[in-house]
């Protein structure tokens, strides 16, 4: 079968069918097993069938992919490697820890998505409906906070919860917590990572006047030189909270920025916040 066979709507349409299903994987995987409210017999007796069933459907529309694209060397690849186990459930949530620290993942969709990797459509990155979805999330930190009725004190303050709204889109992000980015004698982590979009954001927060701006901006600059060595995140966003406005403009702040010449796979958001009332 040759990808003339299929029309371009009938590509697209495979396309956005394993996507759905990969996130839907994650979805539920993540409602049954880390949500406790779930009653412990409901994720014995759904889980295992609802991994089985989804995971078989992805197998076989990553093949029909694969085979309307042509790429018969990788056809043939991904075959051999998963026609044997595919009818094995207890292969099929199979989970591995890649990083010290982290959540497990599960094992045969990570093999999965290596398949993918050779096909734009499934960089998340070049998907200007999900890039401007993550952005407007981030521009909407203040609100976020507000209605989490969120005291902020340092920066953590921020991105715990503004991780929390983004685990509701991607949901890698609720269990990644490192990355592989290892220099000589640190390794650097960022404040959130978002392996769906292989992007890694880190929050800056500015309270008070006596703040200077450029020491701030040469503390990311710093990060984004050592942000460097892991494959799965390309994509870097600097989020700086101004909770106070009278601590810098939007203006001086962007450039800076610009001064310090940072590469091109980092971008600058700013918000301004609202000054929370903290209890003593």
């Amino acid at each position: 079968m040759s990808m003339e066979s299929f029309s371009k709507s009938e590509i697209k349409y495979i396309e956005e069918q394993i996507k759905n299903t990969i996130r839907y994987i994650y979805n539920i995987r993540f409602d049954l097993y880390f949500r406790p409210q779930i009653e412990e017999g409901y994720r014995q007796e759904v889980s295992k069938g609802l991994f089985c069933l989804r995971i078989r459907d992805l197998y076989f529309l990553i093949l029909a992919y694969l085979e309307v694209k042509g790429m018969n060397s990788l056809l043939e690849e991904f075959r051999n490697r998963y026609a044997p186990i595919i009818d094995d459930d207890g292969k099929l949530d199979e989970e591995v820890c890649y990083y010290p620290g982290d959540e497990s993942e599960l094992k045969i969709i990570k093999g999965f998505e290596q398949f993918l990797r050779a096909f734009s459509f499934f960089d998340y990155h070049y998907e200007n409906e999900e890039t401007e979805k993550l952005t407007t999330i981030l521009k909407n930190t203040d609100h976020i906070l507000k209605n989490c009725n969120t005291e902020v004190y340092n920066e953590a303050d921020i991105y715990k919860q503004v991780k929390w709204v983004l685990g509701l889109y991607y949901p890698q992000c609720r269990s990644r917590k490192r990355a592989a980015f290892i220099q000589q004698f640190k390794t650097y982590n960022p404040d959130i990572l978002i392996p769906e979009l292989k992007t890694a954001i880190e929050y800056k927060y500015l309270n008070n006047k006596s703040d200077n701006i450029d020491e701030f901006i040469d503390q990311i600059k710093i990060d984004a030189t050592n942000y460097v060595g892991d494959p799965n995140y390309e994509y870097f966003i600097a989020v700086i909270y101004i909770e106070d406005v009278s601590v810098a403009t939007r203006e001086s702040i962007e450039a800076s920025w610009k001064a310090k010449k940072f590469p091109d796979n980092w971008e600058l958001i700013t918000v301004n916040g609202s000054p929370t009332k903290k209890q003593k």
